[in-house]
């Protein structure tokens, strides 16, 4: 099965489980990210990160530039607070 069908069924399942009225804030939100232009201000293949920093595990700040002074860099993100 390919990825394509594999995600609409996932999505078809869940939202058979989700009441109706959750179902339309969930599309309409949905709906105003697509036309927000986000699409058009995120960055494309090949453009450069402007430097940024955030912080650590330790709450101690880290900014991109520092890290890649290192080599290269894999970003990884978390949900929620240390």
């Amino acid at each position: 099965m390919k990825l394509q069908d594999k995600l609409r069924t996932m999505k078809t399942s869940l939202e058979s489980n989700i009441p109706s009225r959750v179902l339309e804030v969930m599309h309409r939100a949905t709906d105003d990210l697509a036309n927000s232009g986000i699409l058009e201000k995120a960055l494309k293949v090949g453009d450069r990160m402007p430097d940024f920093a955030l912080p650590d595990s330790n709450g101690t700040k880290v900014r991109l530039s520092a890290a890649l002074a290192n080599g290269p860099l894999v970003l990884t993100f978390f949900r929620g607070q240390w």
